[in-house]
């Protein structure tokens, strides 16, 4: 980091810093306005020396724009508007807005329209000449007696809102929005003294990020953002327009004909056209199904066995007291297979009324597998013809054999005790296109069955699904899984190029809540129903659908044995890094450090703790790390020396992986385990070898010696 100093100028004070396009930087002061001298590297006032035209020497410059010419507008304070031309290195300076001739801000639209904020004179749009040499104004004030007028002439910033057309306005007295199809009409978010409150009073910046997203800017509330798209959610109150509405929706159907059946907490509504009937007022609706043999609809309402409707009428009603197929008047569930036959899931096990008249419980049929006479709360029907039933807190059983002939059905249990199912609490089936039977459940969410293993396997961390409970799934034309869970609404896809990818909605995509009923859902001709406590959340799939935007990721720390970067001794620094975190492309630890953590975050901040993440650090991880908003850090300790690679990656709230993201990480070795310490250690072996081998030949030498003289002794004394 290098401080630079503008030479020339009394007061160093800079109100504002510009990059052009072309790279170039210019700096507004208070004094004056200044250029980077990139070859020189320094910072050069702009005078009537090195420019033409009316140069705003000593002017108290506010503001920069650049416009669609490449200009730059000034914007000043006292002094009114400049053009500059970069290309001709000329200036302009412009004649007075009005008797204050302060600008503060500068704006120009989707449409090439110039519009200026100024101090204590409002908001002017300006028409320029086609050679801009000329300039007229035309003005929009602050009047008291008009409501849909400027809150106040004092506009500190402007931007505009891509997604609504309209021009945002920061201003002393909140921000004002302005539908660019109807200019002069403004609605206005205050503290007080409007229907648009805003919990602030000055409002210094707006701005619009490249997600779209609205920021607010306030003096001494923080910062604000919001999310104008428009939502793609309808919500249906069963009673009326009412978003006070808190009685949670336990079951919905929809007729061919558009009829609606609605199953309340208590109470049960049918709608069609003008008509409106409600069913058993004071009792709680379990489910409601469809028998396209008789074309009748088959309600389960708690204690009163199975109701068969028509047109909104009751025409019978199945209780204990009246027929033989119906175990327990608390029935939860009936469901019609593809032969026509009526199986019902109760209090007391599971019962059966066949298309032929006969009628079976199996708490009472001699022989029945006991595990059919447990509660039983909904079931679903495999492309074999046989039978999932989800118990109360008993796991699940699997039905198979000739369903014709109860007597030799047969169960297997799913559950927790024997390992074959992650927890004892299903709540819903889904049947995919595909023949694959899904499960949602409460503590493990989404599972899925194991046709190889015979099993149960949570999936729900795998996907990254939010929460741990899936209650109502539905599959859409292409395949994609719809989950209401008790935190949002996710969709999964399980096939294509996009397999596993997740999109997650909450109440701030326009969900009436995030908590979704058990079994209350629904899906005809492109159209989801999704009960919840505040309504039923209805849309259509292919509405909701969003273009992938870039995904901004950021290091937002390094810490190396505990300590950050920006503490450590500058010396110490600039051995592992000599740039910011963000910056940092390779990292040296020296083998005085044992461990050290990287902290990283996305830069989405529409719902961000709905971001994944994943990281590995290669020649050391085999796989991915999957970590949410809540662990945004990767730690290492002891690595062994050598040249590795972290990797990162990110999603957005709707869970689009981003580009993956590389740091080069390099371990040092101790000294003893230098190249060079080798280096020494092979050159001692080596001489080693040479002292060992010179004292063998030395040895070998002397005994040669005495041996020699022995003989010559020897031939003597002969």
């Amino acid at each position: 980091m290098k401080k630079l100093k503008l030479g020339g100028v009394s007061k160093q004070r800079l109100n504002e810093i510009h990059v052009t396009k072309e790279n170039r930087v210019y700096l507004g002061y208070i004094r004056g306005m200044a250029y980077y001298d990139e070859m020189q590297d320094t910072l050069a006032l702009m005078t009537r020396k090195n420019c033409r035209g009316d140069v705003p020497e000593s002017v108290n410059i506010q503001t920069l724009f650049e416009d669609v010419n490449g200009d730059l507008l000034i914007g000043t304070w006292k002094d009114g508007l400049y053009r500059y031309c970069i290309k001709e290195n000329t200036f302009l300076h412009y004649p007075p807005l009005d008797e204050e001739n302060s600008v503060l801000a500068l704006f120009q639209d989707s449409r090439g329209v110039m519009w200026i904020g100024t101090s204590g004179a409002g908001l002017y749009k300006a028409h320029f000449s086609s050679d801009r040499k000329t300039v007229s104004f035309e003005g929009y004030r602050h009047d008291a007696r008009n409501v849909s007028s400027l809150p106040s002439d004092y506009i500190y910033s402007i931007h505009e809102d891509l997604q609504t057309r309209s021009l945002w306005l920061g201003t002393r007295e909140g921000v004002s929005v302005m539908e660019l199809a109807d200019e002069g009409k403004f609605i206005n978010y205050q503290e007080s003294g409007s229907k648009h409150y805003l919990p602030v009073r000055e409002v210094n910046t707006v701005f619009r990020d490249r997600s779209g997203l609205m920021w607010i800017g306030t003096k001494g509330a923080g910062v604000f953002h919001v999310d104008t798209r428009k939502r793609s959610f309808n919500v249906i109150y069963p009673r009326g327009n009412d978003k006070s509405f808190t009685d949670l929706i336990s079951t919905l159907y929809v007729e061919e004909n558009g009829a609606l059946w609605i199953g309340m907490g208590y109470g049960l509504d049918y709608q069609h056209g003008g008509k409106k009937v409600t069913l058993f007022p004071s009792k709680r609706p379990y489910h409601i199904s469809y028998s396209p043999l008789t074309r009748e609809v088959l309600l389960a309402v708690h204690d009163e066995g199975m109701i068969v409707c028509r047109d909104g009428q009751i025409i019978h009603q199945y209780k204990t007291s009246n027929c033989g197929f119906v175990p327990h008047d608390l029935v939860y569930l009936v469901h019609e297979d593809r032969k026509g036959n009526r199986w019902l899931c109760t209090y007391k096990g599971l019962g059966v009324r066949y298309r032929d008249g006969r009628e079976y419980c199996f708490n009472r049929l001699s022989g029945a597998d006991e595990l059919l006479g447990r509660e039983m709360t909904t079931m679903v029907e495999d492309n074999d013809g046989s039978l999932w039933l989800a118990t109360n807190n008993n796991g699940i059983v699997h039905v198979t054999g000739d369903m014709e002939r109860p007597e030799s059905l047969q169960c297997k249990n799913y559950c927790m005790e024997n390992g074959l199912l992650p927890v004892n609490t299903p709540l819903c089936f889904l049947l995919d296109r595909s023949g694959r039977i899904w499960v949602g459940t409460e503590g493990s969410g989404l599972c899925l069955y194991d046709v190889q293993n015979d099993c149960f396997k949570s999936v729900h961390k795998e996907f990254n699904l939010p929460g741990d409970m899936v209650g109502s799934m539905q599959e859409d034309n292409s395949g994609n899984l719809w989950l209401g869970t008790n935190q949002g609404l996710a969709k999964l896809t399980i096939s294509g190029k996009e397999k596993g990818r997740v999109r997650i909605f909450t109440v701030a995509d326009g969900l009436a809540d995030n908590f979704f009923n058990q079994n209350a859902s629904f899906y005809r001709e492109g159209t989801f129903y999704f009960g919840c406590s505040r309504g039923i959340v209805t849309f259509n799939s292919e509405v909701v659908e969003e273009k992938q935007a870039d995904i901004s990721l950021c290091i937002t720390d390094i810490l190396v044995d505990g300590r950050p970067l920006e503490q450590m001794p500058d010396k110490n620094r600039k051995e592992i890094t000599p740039f910011t975190p963000d910056f940092t492309d390779r990292l040296v630890i020296p083998a005085s450090y044992s461990h050290f953590t990287i902290c990283f975050a996305s830069l989405t901040y529409n719902r961000p703790q709905q971001n994944k993440y994943a990281y590995r650090l290669q020649g050391f991880d085999a796989d991915w790390h999957y970590v949410d908003a809540s662990s945004r850090t990767a730690y290492y300790s002891k690595l062994p020396a050598g040249e590795y690679v972290f990797q990162l990656r990110a999603t957005n709230e709707n869970g689009d992986w981003g580009d993956v993201r590389e740091m080069e990480i390099s371990i040092e070795p101790p000294f003893w385990a230098t190249w060079w310490a080798y280096f020494i250690y092979v050159l001692l072996a080596i001489l080693f070898m040479v002292l060992i081998w010179w004292e063998i030949r030395r040895r070998l030498l002397l005994r040669n010696r005495k041996f020699c003289r022995k003989v010559r002794r020897t031939r003597c004394i002969i």
